[in-house]
């Protein structure tokens, strides 16, 4: 009998330490396979497997990996611009993270609301979220993964209030971020730590490069080159991670070298960018290289090289939004088959309802589009109109113009705000003076700089930045912006007018051409100032060129 209860007692002793060696290998194999996942840079194809990984972790009780589970999933749907879902994960993961009192876990919740705000554009909300990540980090036990979250957070700062437009702030937050990996301790790093480290190392050397290009005023482009350089070296003491971000590496740097006027070294790294691509077959990373080589060889007036680069930027920017358009379609058509398949019923309902509405919709359709031609039409033919008086009023108004450019001088006007807001205190003749230089400053191109502000132009006309934009509003009955946008999109109507080659050119061009960053914001100052589209005057124009030669 005692024999048999000694038996018992160590088979079950077997089972138990059997039992928890699987059970821990099982945890580890999780963890591993969460590492896997983020340091091969996938996780928003992984989406299923982190909740199958979160599913089983919730089957063994193993509370460490669902939480890891439910943070992932926070950061994908953040990623995928799914922002209530990741609010949904988010509340979910808090709720355990405060359970098993995990700072780190709790820091990265923290920092993935706070970017959703930012990207938002709730700024203060951003920043009390992001304070509380913060103070989140500086309780995580591990030195390294402390340092790491910390240099996360700091560069979130940094890229908040870059788009405050509030530059002190954002080389404060940006030397923070910088600061936390280069004092991050190195021994006995984790794979999966080496990953983030390196990864954000080289991130915050260029960000900190960044700033010196983009935040300083006026840029200092021997500080930022040197931060540039210094990433480099990662190509040779840390090959194996430098690899995995050398896209964004020689992107930003031709970037830099372009923006520094060394035309030849940006057409380089766009063509070590090109090579790259070639293995791994990234469009847009093409894209980013051809614009600056377009631009460069521009800059260099080797016109050949820059019509080359020109097609190939039009064609692939071109190619990759009928991607885009058509994977919306196809995602559109994969969710109407679902809900066919739930319910025929329902199907035939929609559609016998849907066809009316068509009918209903192509009919006032119809009759609104008749108008709405018409009215297209009416202010097509004004612009024509217009541009027919003004190519007059330009042959006879040019000399004058260069006349007034060589010989009209602003002195310094420094007024306080009391001042410039009272119309009647500024001097008629400096007012006249200055309007006689803005009247040849409209006739430049240097309204076509895309970052051009009312700074610019004060200091162009030696005067104040107030007084000026009291002026401009005053005397051409609008602000400084819509000012602006007047004289580039008139610049470009004009070419469209006097210079065919130009409608031949796509929109994002033209965008370009005329100061715009953006495509979209270009074709909308366009219908607001002149009551059509690009497009349509491009158009308009061809068939009266047609109706001419017939």
């Amino acid at each position: 009998m005692k024999k048999s209860l000694y038996l018992m007692l160590i088979l079950f002793s077997f089972y138990t330490v059997s039992y928890s060696q699987i059970r821990k290998e099982t945890q580890r194999n999780i963890i591993n396979s969460y590492d896997r996942i983020e340091i091969d840079d996938k996780e928003i194809a992984s989406m299923d497997k982190v909740k199958k990984l979160a599913d089983q972790s919730k089957k063994i009780d193993f509370q460490q990996g669902v939480l890891r589970g439910l943070t992932m999933l926070q950061k994908i749907a953040l990623m995928k611009n799914d922002y209530i879902l990741s609010g949904k994960y988010s509340d979910e993961a808090e709720v355990l993270a405060e359970k098993l009192k995990n700072n780190s876990a709790l820091s990265a919740i923290y920092l993935y609301r706070g970017k959703i705000n930012i990207i938002l554009d709730k700024l203060p909300e951003a920043e009390i979220i992001l304070n509380k990540s913060l103070g989140y980090a500086e309780k995580i036990e591990n030195p390294a993964d402390r340092h790491i979250q910390l240099c996360r957070i700091y560069a979130n700062f940094a890229g908040m209030y870059e788009g405050e437009n509030d530059p002190k702030n954002w080389y404060v937050s940006t030397k923070k971020s910088l600061n936390a990996i280069e004092t991050t301790p190195t021994n006995n790093l984790t794979e999966y730590q080496k990953s983030k480290y390196y990864y954000l190392y080289i991130f915050e050397l260029m960000n900190m490069g960044s700033y010196y290009v983009y935040g300083q005023k006026p840029p200092d482009f021997n500080i930022a080159e040197k931060y540039f350089v210094k990433t480099l070296e990662f190509q040779t003491t840390a090959p194996k991670y430098f690899k995995i971000c050398e896209n964004d590496v020689y992107y930003a740097i031709s970037g830099f070298y372009l923006e520094k006027g060394d035309y030849q070294k940006s057409i380089d790294y766009s063509q070590k960018l090109l090579e790259i691509e070639k293995t791994k077959s990234e469009p847009r990373n093409r894209l980013f290289a051809f614009n600056n080589m377009k631009n460069a060889y521009g800059f260099l007036k080797n016109t050949a090289e820059e019509n080359k680069y020109m097609k190939l930027y039009t064609a692939l920017n071109d190619s990759i939004n009928f991607v885009e358009k058509r994977a919306i379609v196809h995602q559109s058509r994969d969710e109407i088959k679902k809900a066919n398949v739930k319910n025929e019923q329902s199907k035939k309902t929609l559609l016998f309802y849907g066809g009316i509405v068509i009918v209903i919709i192509a009919f006032g359709s119809w009759v609104l589009v008749r108008r709405n031609n018409r009215i297209l039409r009416k202010n097509y033919e004004a612009m024509i109109d217009r541009l027919k008086v003004e190519s007059v009023q330009t042959e006879n108004s040019t000399n004058a113009i260069h006349e007034t450019e060589d010989n009209t001088q602003i002195e310094p006007d420094f007024t306080d705000d009391f001042e410039v807001s009272n119309k009647n205190l500024i001097s008629a003749e400096t007012e006249a003076r200055i309007l006689r230089r803005l009247s040849a400053f409209e006739k430049s191109d240097k309204f076509l700089r895309k970052d051009f502000t009312v700074s610019h132009l004060a200091t162009h006309l030696n005067t104040n930045s107030k007084y000026l934009a009291e002026i401009i509003k005053n005397n051409k009955s609008q602000n400084f912006s819509n000012y602006i946008n007047n004289l580039r999109i008139n610049y470009i109507v004009h070419k469209l007018y006097n210079e065919p080659k130009y409608r031949e050119c796509k929109i994002s061009y033209l965008a370009e051409e005329c100061g715009y960053a953006s495509p979209q914001v270009f074709v909308l100052a366009f219908k607001k100032i002149n009551g059509v589209t690009p497009s349509y005057f491009i158009q308009s124009l061809k068939e009266d060129e047609v109706l001419v030669y017939n």
